[in-house]
């Protein structure tokens, strides 16, 4: 029996690679303007920054392999990887934190293995996962939906936020994420966390105006609309099915197995620390 060993993409598409990408960028598209409708401006300049500096990065490093550029650039794979690195970085994050986190995607996570199709991991999430453990504070940084601002952010607001630090106003980040009526918290998430830590139900945490009437007011619309885009990508056979669900699946099991670990803590501290009856 002879075995044939041959490089990455090891599934085979009609579509070229520059089509397949392309697609991919037009199904983001319905997810980054719910992004931007309910966390402003601030996307959109992420998104920009990112996508630049991928395409910059992969022109460079092109050249330094001696490649041509522009059929490089023109496969949209760099541009993807800066989109996504974009809408993964919190809206109001400062500049340079989309600028590293593309820069190692495109030189350390995709060339530095060969390129396209030899890279073993996405680039764009190994930069998260290199931002995340680098910039914590820069990269949990997320305002409320604009609906719960005391005061909305203008364009030129989430501009300057980005640029420098400061609103127009010359508010910071953290005193804009202060200035929200009775919420303070990343996201849906993490609010149901610190109530839970503050010793609230489950019940009163999710009171809080951060869930709205539908999956966290803002949030859960945005997740609708990446799943649009991903629906279309599954219709189109771009990706398949058993991917997203296994990562589901394996998120749901985890999920659950932390919940029943903790609920059993929970039990034996209750136990040890109850006083014990006399005989």
């Amino acid at each position: 029996m002879a075995f044939f060993l041959a490089s990455s993409p090891h599934s085979h598409n009609r579509r070229s690679t520059k089509d397949i990408m392309m697609t991919v960028i037009l199904c983001t598209l319905p997810g980054i303007a719910a992004l931007c409708y309910f966390f402003g401006w601030g996307v959109l300049f992420q998104v920009l920054i990112a996508s630049i500096t991928a395409m910059v990065a992969e022109a460079a490093i092109v050249a330094m392999r001696r490649r041509p550029v522009k059929r490089y650039l023109q496969d949209n794979s760099a541009l993807l990887t800066g989109i996504l690195i974009g809408i993964a970085i919190p809206p109001f994050a400062p500049w340079w934190i989309a600028v590293i986190g593309s820069l190692f995607a495109i030189v350390i996570a995709k060339h530095l293995y060969g390129g396209l199709g030899q890279n073993p991991f996405n680039p764009a999430m190994v930069a998260y996962v290199v931002l995340l453990i680098s910039f914590p504070v820069q990269m949990t940084t997320w305002l409320p939906p604009s609906s719960l601002l005391a005061q909305p952010l203008s364009f030129m607001d989430g501009l300057s936020a980005v640029f420098t630090g400061l609103s127009v106003d010359g508010f910071s980040v953290n005193q804009l994420r202060q200035a929200v009526d009775g919420t303070t918290m990343a996201t849906p998430l993490d609010t149901v966390k610190t109530a839970l830590l503050a010793g609230k139900t489950v019940t009163e945490a999710v009171q809080e105006p951060v869930f709205g009437t539908f999956a966290g007011l803002g949030w859960g619309w945005v997740n609708l609309a990446f799943l649009a885009g991903g629906i279309v990508l599954l219709k189109l056979k771009v990706i398949q099915w058993q991917i997203p669900v296994a990562m589901l699946a394996t998120l749901l099991v985890f999920s659950v197995v932390g919940f029943a670990i903790s609920q059993i803590l929970s039990r034996l501290r209750c136990c040890t620390c109850s006083p014990v009856p006399p005989c």
